[in-house]
């Protein structure tokens, strides 16, 4: 269990809420949806999966807000970071892992924090 200040992890919390809600509504309109749709596509990954991604990141952000279910936001937000590093490690994509790993270790604070 780690023990920050409850001010800080509502910083922790808001940044990632900021965070997650704009890369999701990314993937889900206007002209950068179109290229997070050529990228997870050249990632092998399937048509519209990019709509269920940005769903889960959009809810996940929010929900990082809403104390009773912080924590299932979290693990879901850490989820799709571990999902993002071994796309980009199978890919041969180093330098694209720091976002994931910057944003899933933050989930993972809120996700650890207790009052």
């Amino acid at each position: 269990m780690i023990r920050i200040p409850r001010a800080a992890m509502w910083a922790c919390a808001s940044l990632l809420a900021v965070a997650f809600v704009l890369v999701g509504l990314s993937k889900l309109a206007g002209p950068s949806a179109m290229r997070w749709s050529e990228r997870l596509a050249h990632w092998g990954y399937p048509a519209g999966v990019g709509y269920a991604i940005g769903l889960l990141e959009v809810f996940g952000g929010f929900g990082l807000l809403i104390a009773k279910v912080r924590r299932a936001a979290a693990a879901t937000l850490i989820a799709l970071m571990v999902g993002a590093c071994l796309t980009h490690l199978v890919h041969s994509e180093p330098l694209r892992l720091m976002p994931p790993l910057i944003l899933g270790g933050l989930a993972l604070l809120v996700y650890s924090w207790r009052p």
